[in-house]
């Protein structure tokens, strides 16, 4: 039996509703545009054609993988931000793009006086400091995090977006010694301990526990950030 890529796509579809994944009709599309590695104008010029059985079978083979609940960006390996494409990894925290309102906050208060040095403190996969850099040629940028996965991730999404930064494994200000910026940027964790737990599957079993917890009150790194930050902040600096 013949299929045309419509059809393939609403049948991948179909077994995605079944599976409970909230988006089954984009994550279709964007498995399918992964497998062939095509982008979506390509995708709706194949929208009639007849597809082979061999790529009906590696088709369903992703569309199975998506319907553990395997998050789509660990099955096609990167995530959009900001306009550009960041690499990802399991043991880094996937980027949400609820992240982008810090950064264009930090733009706002950028532009409007004089910042050339931002510490982005819990980069993990380095979503704000590199699209804060990517933006504004001439920042200095400098990331940490506990996480060596999350520093390796953060150099290979620096090189891949085209901008340098200084990227420094440790706990919060820990590795800085007693540097300062203009600039503090943080996103840290912040779901309550006991609230993990309740999350939805692809976030409960399948992301680092280490990037969701913020302690019990989901407030821990807030604490310790708003009470170190002025011993790295230049006197007219910024805390976002």
């Amino acid at each position: 039996m013949s299929l045309v890529v419509k059809d393939l796509v609403k049948m991948g579809e179909t077994q995605l509703i079944k599976a409970g994944c909230p988006e089954p009709k984009l994550d279709a599309e964007l498995l399918y545009c992964f497998m062939k590695n095509i982008d979506r104008t390509a995708f709706i010029m194949e929208w009639s054609d007849v597809v082979e059985d061999r790529i009906c079978e590696q088709y369903f083979d992703l569309v199975a993988i998506r319907a553990t609940r395997r998050p789509l960006q660990h099955i096609v390996g990167t995530q959009e931000f900001m306009g550009l494409t960041f690499g990802v990894r399991e043991d880094v925290l996937i980027p949400r793009h609820d992240t982008e309102t810090v950064v264009e906050k930090a733009e706002e208060i950028l532009k409007k006086n004089k910042i050339k040095t931002v510490l982005d403190l819990c980069c993990g996969s380095g979503i704000i400091g590199i699209s804060l850099a990517k933006r504004n040629p001439g920042l200095k940028v400098t990331a940490t995090d506990i996480s060596a996965a999350a520093k390796a991730l953060t150099e290979s999404n620096a090189k891949r977006n085209g901008v340098k930064i200084n990227v420094q494994l440790g706990d919060l200000f820990i590795p800085l010694g007693r540097k300062k910026y203009d600039m503090i940027v943080s996103n840290p964790p912040y779901i309550p301990r006991e609230v993990i737990g309740t999350l939805d599957d692809e976030v409960r079993r399948f992301e680092p526990q280490d990037a969701l917890d913020g302690g019990p009150s989901g407030l821990d790194f807030y604490h310790k950030i708003i009470n170190e930050a002025p011993g790295h902040l230049d006197k007219a600096g910024w805390l976002v």
